[in-house]
């Protein structure tokens, strides 16, 4: 299942509003972009891209208000949240599934901004960090981790560029490995391809440099890796505590713990941003429960 219907098993789709937003609502819109969304889109897919400063413009905000479903998303969602009059759990159910929606839409956003034809980056120099072809290959990338599905080739940026920072290199280093990682079917049970699957999967690791999005997306991986041999939820609950942490089922359950406490909304658990709070979420409905990308062959237990 891609995000879309991962994301729709959370509710009904919000209708749609008769009219464009005032001039008014344009404003609110841009405000709550500013105070939610830019850091976590920013931070997750590490792009500049997604930021502008409050009040200005930028190729973000252009494709925001070129993109009339994305702002009849926003519209809905700020009527919505308007109307909560608790912090009650089953209160915010809709206006969750509403904010997953629209971080989604948000997220896909470069692809509106890129001219149909354009190569990508040949010539040994690194993209800017506000391009909108690697944001869009970035976002690419994630879905095709959490629906299961395997690249025909890596879009991402190769890190083989000179005379950029250590910072900008390992960035480079964690996004193309993914890629790599992701050329790689995840349905094969052969040794040698396990072993190869593996080998991705620690050079990601060794990426991680703390930050939040990188271990999100390696605790992802973990998933659709292990998760084709146990299931997650039951393994969580019946690996033995002497298992080294090197072992699978551990990397497992420790993937799956962190996944699912990312994804909490309530408690004072969840990721930091909200965008990490609604992403974690559609990959523990992938993965976890209901497990929808889950192969039918996973052994349980």
């Amino acid at each position: 299942m891609k995000v879309d219907e991962l994301i729709a098993l959370g509710g009904v789709a919000p209708p749609t509003p008769s009219s464009p937003p005032s001039a008014e609502i344009l404003d609110e819109i841009t405000k709550l972009y500013y105070e939610l969304y830019v850091r976590g889109l920013t931070l997750f897919f590490e792009s500049k891209w997604y930021e502008f400063n409050e009040g200005g413009s930028s190729s973000f905000t252009f494709a925001l208000h070129q993109s009339r479903p994305t702002l009849a998303l926003f519209t809905s969602f700020l009527q919505t949240i308007s109307e909560v009059k608790s912090t009650n759990p089953r209160d915010l159910t809709y206006s969750s599934h509403l904010e997953a929606c629209l971080v989604w839409a948000l997220a896909r956003l470069p692809r509106s901004c890129i001219p149909q034809g354009r190569p990508p980056q040949s010539n040994g120099m690194v993209n800017a960090e506000d391009d909108p072809l690697e944001a869009m290959n970035r976002v690419q990338v994630f879905e095709t981790l959490v629906s299961g599905d395997t690249l025909s080739h890596n879009p991402l940026t190769p890190p083989t560029i000179n005379n950029i920072s250590t910072a900008r290199q390992h960035e480079l280093e964690f996004w193309y490995q993914l890629g790599v990682y992701l050329l790689e079917a995840h349905s094969s049970a052969s040794p040698s391809d396990v072993a190869t699957r593996e080998y991705h999967l620690a050079q990601l690791r060794s990426r991680l440099d703390g930050r939040e999005n990188r271990d999100v997306i390696y605790s992802i991986a973990v998933l659709r890796e292990y998760t084709a041999r146990w299931d997650a939820a039951l393994n969580e609950q019946t690996v033995p505590p002497h298992l080294e942490e090197s072992d699978p089922r551990c990397k497992l359950a420790v993937a799956t713990r962190f996944i699912r406490d990312e994804a909490a909304s309530s408690g004072g658990a969840g990721g930091t941003t909200n965008v990490v709070r609604r992403l974690a979420e559609v990959a523990y409905r992938s993965f976890v429960r209901p497990g929808l990308n889950v192969s039918s062959h996973v052994r349980r237990g």
